[in-house]
């Protein structure tokens, strides 16, 4: 019974290393775009954040506004506005599944997260985008 348990539990340990080795996440932010395939992505502007501070208990997550500009060879492709929420980001997928088809995205989330009476520096935003 011990050897069984013990076989269960190695298996299971390297199942779970495997799947988080297969994820890379991607930064990109205000001042560094992220280039891929000729196309280079910068998170152009945040607009609003209305997520729930940390520090305080909200009845709705919140959003954040954001707006993405995509380049490709240094020419301007698309400024588009994406609305990123903690429990719905499928918009945001979707936008990068159009430059990176054979990728699966798997989420969108943008960094820093707001804290109780604490003003975000604008400049200190980030997205980043996990792929599996």
């Amino acid at each position: 019974m011990k050897n069984s348990f013990l076989l269960f539990f190695l298996l299971f340990s390297f199942s779970v290393f495997a799947q988080e080795s297969l994820q890379k996440q991607i930064k990109i932010t205000q001042k560094k775009s992220l280039v891929r395939k000729g196309y280079s992505f910068q998170l152009k502007e945040v607009t609003s954040d209305s997520r729930c501070p940390q520090g305080t208990q909200c009845i709705w997550a919140g959003e954040v506004q954001t707006v993405i500009l995509v380049n490709k060879e240094k020419k301007k492709v698309e400024e588009t506005k994406l609305t990123i929420s903690p429990n719905n980001n499928d918009e945001a997928i979707a936008f990068f599944k159009k430059y990176y088809p054979k990728k699966n995205s798997k989420s969108v989330t943008i960094f820093p997260f707001p804290i109780k009476d604490k003003k975000t520096n604008p400049s200190a935003y980030y997205l980043e985008i996990t792929f599996e």
